[in-house]
């Protein structure tokens, strides 16, 4: 055979991996053309997160009555405490002395229990509203089309549905009702010190508002730090997701020491700013601390001198005195409140991004049922590139499936075979030209209603960490279990299903790992069984076996093809040579077509990769 040839014909094993190289290539650089819309602002971000609460508005508005009196009794004990000290030692009614801390015990104690009404509701709200938020980005997520993910780091998905939500409800079932009780206690001292002497109150009020301008300064900087940290955790997530599923190529390739070093950078980034935000954080505090001071400190010499010149009494002093002190304890907090509030704008901001992503795969509004059996399939002059990239990967793609049919696709690594055969089930939608089924396009179907006449096998099928049984029943959820056995049968794979201690209760871990790579794929097997699509793609789903799994293996195919439209990509051409009609893809066009014999005896491209795949059978 001529070099040449022998140099095109390359492994088809490698076409799966190859063609997703191509496709994470082309979405990836979709992603960096993506518009970026203008950060919102705080007050856009809170306003967003308040249509959380608003389901919860009864509750909500429970806790805020609550935290009127909670809030406004620092400045009741205030007030009470001058006016007693006045009554008892200037005005000499000694019998306060017994009515003060009495009615300072009724106020502490009326207190605490509306200071646990607040809490428990405005706490309850928070943990509503992220589980709201929660399951809504989870049920975002799930709408998304097949690019979207494959143009996203898992781990910063993860790190947005798990850390960032965390990071809200901390703000939201800690601070929020913290924030609201300080506001109602602030405004009650403020009433409290105006009323006794409101010039002071000016002056103390007048260097205690000087705390807006570093909490904005420093706030805006923790924002950003906190914005930075997250984004470092969805890294972490990744490298550590990656390390752990591809545990055994890191070994083989001896990279424990190369994915430590990233781990370790990667961790290095998230201390980094995390620290920084813990310094803007830090430093905050002792600034209000020193304003608060100051104020204290001023309103202090300024009303000693009042009271020496009897100017002021000895009661509204006092009061004025203990309503400031109070009013430290606030203000100091106002930067702890600040601290947490900061990166949980910054942890939804993340959220919204994704939440206001828009599926690019839309339904049409009269969107159809698809019913019947079987299904003829059309593609009419279909071209397909990827967002974002100029290069077609699919051009002028023109064949017809009739109904009942086997139609195998054929051809070199990342010649389109893949990518052809998503499009049936609209994992992506095409650039031009149509595909239609029963002679109606594709996009004028429900996409629940197309998918669930379609079953999908392929090279590397994806288990799930749970029972034999549940993983089968993902075919059809309400199946019986006489139905699930009755698919395992078919596909081959009751028996040794039975063989195992716990049969069909057997956990098979993550990706199926303790099974098999031919008792994975009879599982996705009987999976399909039970789904009993009538369309049926098979990609690639014997390349990976040995020679004794494949013919079990294809036996539990050749058993699911009967009676439904299929559609075969093949790695092993022998497997392909009693299909109805073969194509043969080349650089993303159909340049033959035809079956088994008329294509040998053609002699052109398919000869040639059959030759070729033979003479590296006998090598």
């Amino acid at each position: 055979m001529p070099d040449s040839v022998k140099s095109q014909t390359k492994p088809q094993g490698a076409d799966t991996q190859e063609v997703k190289a191509e496709e994470k290539d082309a979405v990836v650089s979709a992603a960096s053309t993506q518009v970026n819309l203008k950060d919102p602002t705080q007050t856009q971000i809170y306003l967003r997160m308040l249509k959380y609460i608003k389901p919860y508005w009864l509750m909500f508005v429970l806790g805020l009555i609550a935290a009127v009196p909670s809030g406004a009794m620092d400045g009741a004990i205030a007030w009470l405490a001058g006016q007693g000290l006045q009554k008892i030692v200037v005005e000499g009614r000694e019998h306060f002395i017994y009515y003060v801390p009495v009615a300072v015990l009724i106020i502490a104690t009326s207190q605490g229990v509306f200071r646990f009404l607040e809490s428990y509701c405005i706490r309850y709200v928070g943990a509503a509203a992220i589980r709201d938020l929660r399951n809504e980005l989870f049920a975002h997520l799930e709408k998304q089309p097949l690019l979207y993910f494959q143009g996203q780091s898992s781990g910063v998905l993860i790190g947005r549905m798990i850390n960032d939500v965390a990071i809200i409800e901390n703000a939201i079932s800690q601070t929020f009702q913290s924030m609201i009780s300080r506001m109602i206690t602030l405004i009650s001292l403020a009433a409290v010190v105006i009323l006794q002497s409101w010039w002071l109150a000016i002056v103390a009020l007048s260097i205690l508002s000087c705390i807006v301008l570093p909490v904005g300064i420093l706030g805006r900087k923790i924002r950003k730090s906190s914005r930075k940290s997250q984004e470092a955790i969805g890294d972490l997530v990744s490298v550590l997701s990656e390390s752990i599923q591809g545990a055994k190529i890191v070994q083989s390739f001896n990279l424990e020491h190369f994915q430590t070093t990233k781990f370790h950078e990667t961790n290095q980034s998230f201390f980094h700013n995390t620290t920084k935000a813990a310094r803007h954080e830090a430093l905050l505090s002792p600034i209000l601390a020193f304003i608060g001071a100051a104020g204290i400190a001023a309103v202090m010499w300024i009303a000693g001198y009042q009271v020496v010149n009897n100017h002021m009494t000895l009661g509204s002093l006092t009061s004025f005195i203990i309503a400031l002190l109070l009013l430290y304890s606030p203000i100091k907090n106002i930067g702890r409140i600040n601290g947490v509030i900061q990166p949980a704008l910054a942890a939804a901001t993340r959220i919204f991004e994704v939440l206001d992503k828009v599926p690019d795969l839309i339904e049409a509004p009269d969107a159809k049922e698809l019913h019947g059996v079987p299904h003829q399939i059309r593609f009419d002059k279909v071209c397909f590139q990827y967002p974002g990239t100029n290069q077609q990967v699919l051009r002028n793609i023109d064949f017809e499936i009739p109904a009942g049919q086997l139609i195998a696709l054929v051809g070199l690594s990342g010649s389109g075979k893949s990518t052809l055969a998503n499009l049936v089930p609209r994992f992506y939608d095409i650039t031009s030209g149509a595909i239609t089924i029963d002679g109606i396009n594709v996009n004028q179907y429900k996409l629940e209603s197309l998918r669930s006449r379609i079953a999908v096998v392929t090279q590397d099928n994806f288990l799930f960490n749970t029972s034999i049984e549940e993983n089968i029943r993902l075919g059809r959820i309400d199946a019986t279990r006489e139905e699930i056995e009755q698919a395992a049968r078919a596909a081959y794979a009751h028996d040794f299903i039975s063989d195992l201690t716990e049969g069909y209760a057997t956990q098979i871990g993550e990706r199926g790992v303790r099974l098999s790579g031919g008792q994975q794929q009879r599982l996705a097997i009987a999976r399909a069984f039970l789904k009993n699509a009538p369309i049926l793609i098979l990609d690639e789903a014997t390349s990976s076996l040995d020679n004794e799994s494949e013919k079990m293996v294809q036996e539990a195919l050749n058993n699911l093809m009967k009676g439904r439209t299929v559609i075969v990509i093949a790695h092993r051409l022998s497997t392909v040579r009693h299909a109805d009609r073969i194509l043969v893809l080349q650089e993303g066009s159909i340049v033959e077509s035809g079956n088994h014999d008329t294509l040998i005896e053609h002699n052109g491209v398919y000869k040639r990769l059959i030759e070729a795949q033979f003479e590296r059978q006998e090598a």
